[in-house]
């Protein structure tokens, strides 16, 4: 759910951008892309034994790009040790998605698909097969898809990090996103879905409405009024960079998510199956996705790793800041929990 208000490449890695395409796709809604695309960049090189991949996987309003603070040498993705591959999830960046033209009719797909999509670019793109890739990532929505990959892929996943996740969708962050929806339709230029330019108004206006959400009280109350405008601002901007249909479709699957759902809403049941060693961070202040889900995912894995982030940037507490507290805790404790 994370909204990357400060893309900042600089200092950043350079990658190799591609794409994979997946022939006549399946989706669980029974639809299916006759080429389903999915974009990605690599940093380094996969070794000998195929044994040093880590994917990381996106936000709901992020791309490929959005954690590359956390990638390079010395960081908690460290490309002196992995070959690291960010990849784009069904529905934004390269990957096939509402804006490719079909908008609307575009399948509904869910966290499950993007995970079954983004196993095949693992095993036949990168010819993995059946070797288990080193490490799985994500934050918030790419939490999401990590967990899901663990649970439904057992074997395929060494090492898992979730950084503020859940294992599903809660009214905060339904609310939300249901506000978003309304100010995106609202604005004239939607025309009922069928707009002839983009909805920027409303693409705007949603973007500074979800910002308070992603951090905390005292965040807001600590900063200058005008800088907490001036970021709201720039949540606006990242949103109005998307395609309307591709934003909103974007968080229905996020908010629509539950881990357990396929196994008669037991949690447990489907907790049972991860046999990867996990390490679980949520931020203690999160508003969107908070301690409790994060505490059932650590309680329901054997031998799972828990550790808090103490920051009042809430959900944004992930995002690679260079210097800030949360960043050095979140690069400490990844770093501690790969050297095993």
């Amino acid at each position: 759910m994370f909204i990357n208000t400060h893309p900042d490449f600089t200092h950043l890695p350079t990658g190799r951008e591609g794409v994979f395409t997946i022939a006549n796709f399946g989706f669980e809604s029974g639809e299916r892309v006759d080429q389903l695309r999915v974009g990605y960049v690599v940093f380094g090189e996969l070794n000998a034994a195929r044994d040093n991949l880590l994917l990381v996987l996106p936000g709901t309003g992020n791309t490929r790009h959005s954690g590359l603070g956390h990638v390079g040498p010395g960081r908690a993705y460290d490309t002196d040790r992995y070959c690291v591959v960010c990849s784009d999830a069904i529905g934004g960046g390269t990957s096939s998605q509402p804006a490719d033209g079909a908008r609307g009719n575009f399948p509904q797909y869910t966290i499950r698909d993007m995970v079954r999509a983004q196993h095949a670019l693992v095993r036949d793109g990168f010819g993995l097969g059946e070797q288990p890739i080193a490490v799985l990532a994500g934050a918030s929505m790419g939490a999401f898809q990590t967990l899901e990959w663990i649970v439904n892929f057992p074997g395929s996943v060494q090492s898992a990090v979730l950084l503020v996740p859940d294992w599903r969708s809660g009214n905060i962050i339904n609310l939300a996103s249901a506000r978003m929806h309304d100010m995106i339709t609202l604005d004239p230029l939607w025309s009922h879905g069928e707009y002839q330019h983009q909805p920027l108004a409303g693409l705007r206006a949603a973007g500074k409405h979800y910002f308070p959400w992603t951090v905390s009280d005292s965040y807001l109350e600590s900063i200058p009024r005008a800088q907490a405008q001036a970021e709201a601002e720039a949540g606006g901007e990242w949103f109005s960079k998307w395609d309307a249909w591709s934003l909103l479709r974007r968080y229905q699957t996020s908010t629509a998510h539950d881990v357990s759902s396929p196994f008669g809403g037991d949690l447990l049941r489907a907790l049972a199956r991860v046999d990867a060693r996990v390490l679980v961070m949520p931020c203690a202040q999160d508003r969107l996705l908070g301690l409790q889900g994060a505490g059932e995912i650590a309680a329901g894995i054997r031998g799972a790793c828990y550790r808090v982030i103490d920051s009042p940037k809430g959900h944004l507490a992930w995002r690679a800041v260079p210097g800030s507290p949360q960043t050095e805790f979140v690069t400490r404790e990844v770093r501690s929990f790969l050297a095993v």
